[in-house]
């Protein structure tokens, strides 16, 4: 419920999907919407007399240039914050040229409501937000601005508190929830296929799909920005002789075990755990430098001495992990970086197991307590 609540509990890698969501759907109504509003200045024209439609027509093509320039606008589609302002701009062009266009036609004598298009704005907004997944914070501070927008249009035009006012409001406060629901509906579903699509089945920690995906991201902003980026990799020790003493169902409460502590200090939205295959994780760390990636290193191998698992044997077992470490260096990509940290690895194992290595350096390595 939380995570359709608001956005704060989504991870950073989700967010970069569900943001390129909205920058595709933002970009889709806004090219539809620059055809219609060019379009419609034929319609007004058979409507509304020359000089009435002329001035519409200027303020129609204002919102189509508008809308283009939504259409173009091609930077940042993975940042969630860009995404919700192109969305919220969006908004703003319709709910400007609705605003605008009544009092045009206010001040020339017509009521907006008899003519095609002008009284359903509101509703074509409201119900626009149907086709977004958004949480349900961001659905009620779209629908209460459109809300707003209206009600100060019916106090303005000395339509509130009449029945036909009054029932424009609630038709458009219902149109919000169901548009809401519609949305909030998205998001839910974005989030199971999401997770089905990018989480470890057994340990619910990224599968090795979504940890190089966002290994490569990671990277690629790490040589942009000059920012350290570490991997640690572990590898349980001796894990297949514990699965063959204790049984495969041991093995998987081992797993999911170290798959908790793991995600307990993983603490950062950008911190990336997961499972890259049979008893081996990877743990992604951007903006972290060797030093740091040591203490939380230390941090982990303490975490599993202090863990004690009931299996369904009866007895009461312990594990071990033994951890590779490596630094991003400039210039190197997804595969050194991955290939440092393995040949660590080995040489943690290789040289008595739990303990960690750094990549690079044999001289500094952690002895098992």
């Amino acid at each position: 419920m939380n995570d359709l609540l608001r956005a704060g509990r989504h991870s950073r890698y989700f967010n970069h999907t569900r943001s390129h969501h909205l920058f595709t759907r933002v970009r889709l109504i806004a090219w539809m919407l620059m055809v219609l509003q060019s379009g419609w200045i034929l319609i007004d024209w058979l409507l509304l007399p020359e000089a009435v439609s002329s001035t519409i027509a200027y303020g129609r093509l204002a919102a189509s240039a508008c809308c283009l320039l939504l259409g173009l606008w091609f930077s940042h589609p993975y940042r969630l914050e860009i995404s919700l302002i192109r969305l919220l701009l969006l908004v703003l062009v319709l709910t400007v040229f609705q605003t605008w266009s009544n009092m045009v036609l206010l001040q020339q004598g017509f009521a907006s409501e008899v003519l095609a298009g002008y009284a359903f704005f509101p509703f074509m907004i409201m119900t626009m937000l149907a086709i977004f997944p958004l949480t349900m914070f961001e659905v009620a501070g779209f629908a209460i601005f459109v809300l707003l927008v209206e009600l100060v249009t019916q106090l303005w035009t000395g339509k509130f508190g009449l029945v036909p006012g009054l029932n424009d409001l609630w038709l458009l406060a219902v149109l919000g929830l169901i548009a809401g629901w519609a949305s909030v509906n998205q998001l839910s579903m974005l989030l199971i296929l999401y997770r089905q699509a990018t989480r470890d089945p057994l340990t619910g920690l990224a599968n090795r799909r979504q940890v190089m995906d966002q290994l490569d991201g990671d990277i690629e902003e790490a040589h942009t920005h000059r920012t350290p980026l570490t991997v640690m990799l572990f590898d349980l020790d001796k894990f297949k002789s514990f699965n063959d003493n204790h049984g495969h169902a041991a093995g998987d409460i081992v797993l999911k075990q170290f798959a908790r502590i793991l995600k307990d200090h993983a603490k950062r939205k950008t911190d990336l755990a997961g499972r890259f295959g049979g008893e081996e994780f990877l743990l992604t760390l951007p903006e972290t430098d060797q030093n740091q990636a040591i203490s939380l290193a230390e941090q982990i191998r303490t975490a599993c001495h202090q863990t004690r698992l009931k299996v369904p044997t009866g007895e009461e077992v312990s594990f071990t992990t033994s951890i590779g470490i490596a630094t991003l260096i400039e210039g190197e990509d997804r595969s050194g970086l991955l290939q440092r940290a393995d040949e660590a690895l080995y040489q943690a194992k290789d040289s008595g197991r739990d303990r960690y290595c750094l990549a690079g350096d044999a001289a500094e390595s952690s002895q098992a307590d």
